[in-house]
Order: C-alpha cells, then structure tokens, then sequence
C-alpha cells in the first residue's frame, strides 16, 4: 500500500469529496497491479486504508466509481503551458506546445492510461455500463473544445473549421498515438507523430487580424 493508502487516524477527518478523490486513487493502483476484475470494493478500501463502508458511504454504486475513474482521463492540467502561448509565436508553435504538455502527463503513466483503456472497452460490454464511455466522449470534447477555444484567444487565431470538429480531430490522433504508444513504447516515435500532426493542424488556423492598432 502506497503512503496516500495508509490508515488515518481516529481523529483525523477529512472532506466527502477528498474521500472520493482518496478511492479513485485506490481503485487506479489496484487496477493498474492486479486487474480490473480484482478492484472489488472491499480491495478498494483496503488500499485506500478505509473501511469497507466508507466506498458507500462516498460512491452509490461501482458504476459511480468507474465514471470518476473514466472522467480522470480529462482532468490533466495544462496550466503551465498557457503562460508560454503567444500571439507571437508561429501557430505550429503554440500548438505543439500545448499537445507535448498534454502528451507528457500521459506519457508518465502508461499503466493508467492502458487501465483507462481497458475500463473503456470492460464498459462498452456490460450493458448497464455502456453510457459511461459516451458521456466521457462528450466530456472529453467539452473539455478539448474549451482548449481550443482558449488558444484562440491567447494565441489570437482564427479557425478554419468548426472548434467542434477540430476537438474531435484532435481527441481521435491523442486516442491513437495513445494506443500505438502502448504498444511499441517508443516515446519519440510518439513524440513524433505528434509533432506532424501539429504541423498538420497549424493548415486549420490562420492569424486573426491585430485590432489594437
């Protein structure tokens, strides 16, 4: 068990949510080490150094679980990029930039990403699962377009296509160098692919007129 999975004290209280946060974390090591099928709730806890009631007491039910697991898959932080965004940069520039900060979290946890994965698919074969991927999708290309549109404004481009379209441009080549990277691990041919696909995308943008003069 990890230090974050270490029995609290009595006396120790800490939030519903940070509880949640503290079993999602549980459920990913005991998936990534054993197995999808082996994350059973009580193994669950027992990482996370709770009581068994404490999954209930935090989730209605493991489909609750596994939607907060799926949903992690888009909650990677991109705030250290922004700052190096610029309206001055070239348009490859910047968005190489913010697809090699995306990719770098990704790439420092292949067994995560490959439990993602494999939850992704275990969903997509229990019918009483089948929704959670599509509403991770939809989530996912909420969150993509939000980048998107973000860029925009910080680098001062103009789109050439729909945002919408492009965010699901962009979720499916993340999607697939994901995939082959798990397969060959080669981080630089990874790190390649995308390098061509922000040469690539930089053709769906153009510069937005300067109206400060």
């Amino acid at each position: 068990m990890s230090d974050s999975g270490k029995a609290r004290g009595p006396r120790e209280q800490i939030s519903a949510d940070e509880r949640r946060k503290l079993l999602v974390a549980a459920a990913l090591r005991v998936m990534k080490r054993d197995g999808i099928a082996a994350a059973s709730t009580r193994a669950i806890c027992a990482e996370a150094g709770m009581p068994h009631g404490a999954f209930h007491y935090c989730f209605h039910s493991k489909k609750e679980l596994y939607a907060a697991l799926l949903a992690s898959d888009i909650e990677i932080d991109l705030g250290a990029a922004w700052p190096h965004i610029s309206p001055d940069a070239d348009p490859v520039e910047n968005i190489r930039t913010l697809l090699m900060a995306f990719w770098s979290q990704i790439e420092s946890d292949p067994d995560g990403q490959l439990v993602l994965f494999d939850l992704g698919s275990f969903a997509l074969h229990d019918p009483e699962l089948q929704e959670l991927p599509i509403l991770e999708h939809a989530a996912s290309l909420d969150k993509a377009s939000e980048y998107i549109t973000r860029l925009g404004a910080e680098a001062r481009l103009e789109f050439l296509q729909d945002e919408r379209i492009l965010a699901e441009l962009v979720l499916d080549i993340l999607n697939g160098v994901a995939w082959s990277w798990l397969s060959h691990r080669d981080n630089d041919l990874a790190r390649q692919a995308l390098e061509r696909f922000a040469t690539l995308a930089a053709t769906l943008v153009r510069k937005a007129p300067d109206t400060t003069t």
